[in-house]
């Protein structure tokens, strides 16, 4: 079992695998690209045209699908948000590290630290949105990691 996991406050991880309650992986893949080539702006898109986001939503399914093979891989993709493939329960049974332990962890315990979603360092700017996007307003932010992106997206009339 593994699960492929969005680092973004609120964002569900999906459950990978063959049963009938889990996702297969470039389902999954599929569902996040789609996700990142809805919501790019215009730092990701030279236009917000439908031929523009197709080509960056194949581009990170084909980065993705490279990127994401097995439990421990991991992805930023090009709007800075970090996926990872995990194994939930191997990660407390094995120990694994999940970020970058001490210098040097007692050799008989394992050590765990959980991975951090990035938070919001400063607002960037306010962005209106064409009129055939979700919202019409967005928030542009400098996240904790250092990459930038949406934050927030918004009807005006809200």
């Amino acid at each position: 079992m593994m699960m492929l996991n969005v680092h973004v406050p609120g964002a569900h991880p999906y459950d990978i695998g063959d049963e009938i309650w889990q996702e297969p992986l470039e389902d999954a893949i599929r569902a996040e690209a789609e996700t990142i080539a809805g919501y790019a702006g215009s730092e990701l898109l030279q236009s917000p045209d439908q031929l523009q986001r197709d080509a960056l939503r194949d581009r990170v399914i084909a980065e993705m699908t490279r990127a994401l093979v097995g439990v421990g891989d991991t992805y930023r993709a090009p709007d800075g948000i970090l996926c990872s493939l995990t194994d939930p329960y191997g990660d407390e049974r094995v120990g694994k590290a999940t970020a970058t332990p001490p210098a040097s962890p007692s050799p008989s315990r394992a050590v765990i630290i959980p991975a951090m979603a990035p938070t919001v360092v400063a607002v960037l700017r306010f962005e209106s949105l064409p009129v055939d996007e979700r919202g019409s307003r967005r928030a542009v932010v400098r996240w904790s990691d250092g990459s930038t992106g949406e934050a927030l997206r918004w009807y005006e009339d809200e």
